[in-house]
């Protein structure tokens, strides 16, 4: 087998875990922000509840002032009675108690059910609270989670950036150039297996003769219709056991988008 296939193979298992290394590191901070935009959007609704009560209470204070200025009316009309001189004045007298009475009626039941919002509310307050003091925590320890993973991700990507500049010194100029340019183009995957006839990256189907060529090892001619350049799979069998490793491990490179109401988790695995 010509050796720069080996090479060339070596180089691109290496970044293949360079761009998931660097996909999870550059995943640190969006997850960070979404943790803070959690606890940021629960303070905002435990604030609101607050302004909320605090508004019922003043209302409830505005109303229990109008109550206690009616029960002094009743208070008033009640001496009144006691001076009036004709009965038109009695009338106008106990239709004004009257007045007060009901007054008085509609406005302690209005008070008593400000006093339930009130209640209602304050319990709400409570459990934001609580839920909020839980979110902190598990955001801090998140936090904490990420801080070291970052430090662990930026090692092994220092360390796997070291050996690719090995690895690419055994290349020859031309290929590590072709390699680069369909690696920038295509998603971080230039070189992958034909297996069965077929590129294991496009799914497309590799002329007879261009698979001949596979085999032999020689050369390493490009698929017709992805452009990768290829190898034959049968030279690394190890990869056969991993089918990720032989279709260039797609989910790797295209990522798919997070679920709409669950947070992806960030782990160093």
């Amino acid at each position: 087998m010509n050796p720069q296939i080996a090479a060339l193979h070596e180089l691109q298992l290496r970044d293949r875990q360079l761009t998931n290394l660097e996909r999870k590191l550059d995943a640190i901070p969006g997850r960070i922000k979404e943790l803070d935009d959690d606890v940021a959007r629960l303070e905002t609704m435990l604030q609101g509840e607050r302004r909320k009560c605090e508004d019922t209470r003043a209302f409830q204070r505005g109303q229990q002032a109008q109550l206690e200025d009616e029960e002094e009316l009743v208070r008033a009309s009640k001496a009144k009675m006691s001076q009036v001189k004709n009965a038109r004045e009695l009338n106008a007298t106990q239709r004004e108690l009257e007045t007060t009475r009901k007054m008085i009626t509609t406005r302690s039941d209005e008070i008593q059910k400000l006093q339930k919002g009130v209640e209602e509310t304050e319990q709400r307050i409570a459990a934001l609270q609580s839920d909020l003091d839980d979110l902190r925590g598990k955001a801090a320890t998140e936090k904490e989670r990420l801080a070291e993973l970052r430090g662990k991700l930026e090692v092994k990507i220092a360390k796997l950036r070291g050996t690719r500049g090995g690895l690419t010194g055994k290349l020859d100029r031309e290929l590590l150039g072709t390699y680069e340019r369909i690696r920038k183009r295509l998603g971080g995957l230039a070189f992958v297996a034909a297996h069965r006839e077929r590129c294991s990256a496009c799914k497309m189907v590799t002329p007879h003769q261009i698979y001949v060529l596979l085999r032999r090892g020689e050369e390493i001619p490009a698929c017709e219709s992805c452009g990768r350049m290829l190898y034959w799979s049968g030279h690394f069998p190890d990869e056969q056991k991993d089918p990720a490793a032989t279709t260039g491990g797609a989910n790797e490179v295209a990522p798919k988008a997070s679920p709409p109401q669950r947070r992806p988790v960030v782990s160093e695995d």
